[in-house]
Order: structure tokens, then sequence, then C-alpha cells
């Protein structure tokens, strides 16, 4: 029964989850239409987040279940693991895009000035975290996570998580390539091994904003870069080498974790 139980949750969140994402798409698709404009797409962020967290704490609520218990803790320590989830991956990341230029793997020329650059890049790094890094971990690797993690120990449940977001992304049409297709399995694993071995949804907030804010920055649309190679640069730079170096990094940062644990959800 209680496992029963722990599923429906997970289904009730996960469908209002699919219905707050793919409602404030239609509106941001009908204002915006074809072409990026910046501030819808900030707008949107700031509706999604707005929505996410009030479905996540009207459940925690509702079920009596803390913060520390759905992977938050205190400001400090949030603070601390979201940076250390930014520089899992931006280190590594870094290395990946000097070595592919270094190769002749990928070329990038600077198309804008460095104020506008500087600018643009720190509104899209707010509005990617509004738009899906606080509200996809808060409810994947936040809520949900920590329930299926009360019914199985940390390894099957970050490969749980991963089907559940995977089916997630499919169901607001994010696979919409073969390169998604491929890249979202993976992606969601890695979010589930640094929320698992971190135990805080912030190490893995930190890791989605940076590596999603860069991955957008270079895309044409945006109209800061030329880049050639784009595709060595997504997969090598930014995804392949923070993968491998971030996971043999978490292992001396978290040496102590144990992958059999199950974690109970206690009710208040």
């Amino acid at each position: 029964m209680k496992a029963k139980n722990m599923m429906l949750k997970i289904g009730v969140v996960l469908l209002f989850s699919i219905f707050i994402w793919r409602l404030i798409l239609y509106f941001n698709n009908m204002f915006s239409g074809d072409e990026y404009n910046s501030t819808i797409h900030f707008f949107t962020g700031l509706a999604i987040t707005i929505l996410s967290f009030i479905l996540v704490n009207t459940t925690r609520r509702t079920n009596r279940i803390s913060w520390r218990q759905i992977g938050m803790s205190d400001l400090r320590t949030n603070v601390i693991t979201f940076f250390v989830g930014t520089i899992l991956w931006f280190i590594p990341a870094m290395i990946g895009l000097v070595i592919a230029l270094l190769v002749g793997w990928a070329e990038i020329t600077v198309t804008a000035n460095l104020n506008q650059l500087l600018l643009s890049t720190l509104i899209l790094y707010i509005t990617v975290f509004l738009i899906e890094a606080f509200p996809e971990e808060l409810i994947m690797r936040g809520y949900i996570y920590s329930h299926v993690n009360a019914m199985f120990p940390h390894l099957k449940t970050v490969i749980i998580q991963t089907l559940i977001f995977s089916l997630f992304a499919y169901f607001v049409e994010a696979i919409y390539s073969l390169e998604q297709l491929l890249f979202i399995p993976g992606y969601g694993f890695m979010l589930g091994y640094i929320r698992a071995k971190s135990g805080n949804v912030w190490t893995s907030i930190g890791f989605h904003t940076v590596i999603m804010t860069a991955s957008q920055i270079i895309n044409p649309m945006h109209g800061h870069f030329d880049v050639n190679g784009i595709f060595a640069i997504r997969f090598f730079a930014f995804n392949l080498l923070p993968y491998i170096l971030g996971t043999i990094a978490l292992e001396f940062i978290y040496p102590k974790h144990k992958w059999s644990e199950i974690v109970p959800i206690n009710n208040s």
C-alpha cells in the first residue's frame, strides 16, 4: 500500500508538471511565434518556476513533508552545493573546449562586443534557471527522486528517475530530434547521479543551469558567435568530458555515499 501511495504521488506530480510546461509553452509560442524573444522567454521561465514551486510546496505541505526530505538544506549549504554543481561542469567543459579548439574539431568567432555578450549571457543564465533548471530539478531530482528513493536504493532510483525525466521530456516536446533523443537520457542520468552523491538538489540545479546556458548561448539565434563544429563542442566539451571528470570529482567530494541506501520519507 505504501509503495502504491508513493507511485500515485509521483504520477500526480508528473502529470501536473507536464500540464504546467505545456500550458506555459503554449502561451509562449502564441506571443513569440517562431522568433526568439528574450523578454517573453524570461517571463515564461518565471511563470514555470512559480507554478512548479506552488505544485511542489502544496504537495509537500499536504503530505507534511519537510524541504530537507526532498533534497534541500539550509541556505548556506544550498548556496555552496549550487556552486559545487556549477564547478563540476565549468572546469571540465573549459578544458574540453580548449582541446576541441586546439585539435581543430571546432572554431569559434565572437561576433558581438563584450558588454553585449556578458549582458545577454547573464539574462540567459537567469532565464535558464527559471524556465528549466530550478523547476525541473525541484520536481525531478527533488520531489520525485526522494519518493522513488523511499522505495528503492540510490542506484535504482537514479535509473528510474532517468526514465521518468525522459518521459516528461517527451510529453513536453523537448525530444524533437535524434540528437535530443540521445542527449536527454544521459543528461537525466548525470543529474540524478549528482543529486544522489551530493544529497542536495541544489548541486544538480547548479550543473543544469550552467550547462544549458552555455549550450544555448552559442546557438546562432542569439547572434553572439559564429561556430564551426558545434556538435563537437556540445558532445565532447559540454557533455562527455564534464560527465567523466565530474563523476570522478564527485567520488572525492562525497566519498561516504552509500548506493545501497534507501531513504524513507517520514510525514511529520
